[in-house]
């Protein structure tokens, strides 16, 4: 990836996940210790940040240094199929990764032939990953569902209005929510 690709992508995540905490570029500049200056010019995706720089970010924005650093792109809806169940041998296959950023909650889903269940938007940054495990499901934004059968994985924002909907049998899903800590305000 060139230099100031990097470094737009980079700065445009700073902003992203400020904005999901709720904070202006004044309160994360006084919380990281990061000259406002300095701050805004990372926004812009322009300068070149040290790693104490990038870590004091991090810090600020209450997230593990790599959290900062990796995937600086991540795809709005993410569908894993399941391999077939006849494999050879076992495996193991990492579906996400959870920050320690925020809080996660577990559920179990249940869906009776051809139920629908539609969500309000959940505050900003809430993320739901499900894994069908009976039964057939279309899941998603409710603008953009995908059918997911035993075994898939699917994961994607849900701060905007998603929907559950039942295939001919009863559904049973795994789903976990990762959604941002509200952060304490800044002292003037």
């Amino acid at each position: 990836m060139e230099g100031s690709n990097l470094q737009e992508t980079f700065g445009k995540r700073v902003r992203r996940l400020r904005e999901e905490r709720a904070m202006n570029a004044a309160e994360l500049a006084r919380a990281s210790g990061v000259a406002r200056a300095t701050l805004s010019k990372l926004e812009a995706g322009q300068g070149n940040p040290t790693l104490d720089t990038i870590g004091a970010l991090a810090a600020a924005l209450r997230l593990p240094l790599i959290d900062l650093l990796a995937e600086l792109t991540t795809p709005a809806v993410r569908l894993d199929r399941s391999p077939p169940a006849s494999a050879p041998t076992p495996t193991q296959h990492l579906l996400a990764r959870v920050g320690g950023s925020g809080m996660t909650e577990f559920w179990r889903l249940r869906l009776g032939p051809g139920q629908r269940l539609d969500r309000q938007p959940h505050a900003t940054g809430t993320t739901e990953h499900i894994t069908v495990i009976t039964g057939t499901l279309k899941t998603g934004p409710t603008d953009n569902l995908h059918e997911m059968t035993a075994g898939d994985f699917i994961s994607y924002r849900a701060d905007v209005p998603h929907s559950y909907v039942a295939g001919p049998d009863a559904v049973i899903a795994a789903v976990s929510m990762t959604y941002l800590l509200a952060l304490p305000a800044f002292i003037e």
